[in-house]
């Protein structure tokens, strides 16, 4: 999907049953921190792992082609590749060792 340049994709306390992947473009996480992340990043997998709300709001910082992978599809690909679903999870829990706790 593509997304115009400022367009929110996801907000802070939205359900989240799928996650993002940047083909082109950028976007930007609202955190304590703000990030910026670009082609080859990903995002949203904290709502997929753990069910939790979404934990940030994303939005396109420039134009972005996102990629987007839902919830039965991630617990699929969790389930086949288990060195990609291992990546995914350890990038989860680094981000969230970063994000405060509320």
């Amino acid at each position: 999907r593509t997304v115009p340049a400022g367009a929110v994709i996801c907000r802070i306390g939205e359900p989240g049953d799928q996650m993002f992947f940047v083909a082109e473009g950028r976007v930007s996480v609202a955190t304590p921190s703000p990030v910026e992340l670009g082609p080859g990043a990903f995002f949203g997998e904290m709502a997929l792992i753990s069910g939790e709300p979404r934990m940030a709001t994303v939005s396109a910082a420039t134009a972005v082609s996102l990629l987007s992978l839902h919830s039965a599809d991630f617990q699929m690909l969790c389930s086949s590749s288990p060195e990609i679903a291992e990546i995914i999870r350890k990038t989860a829990l680094e981000r969230r060792g970063a994000a405060p706790m509320a």
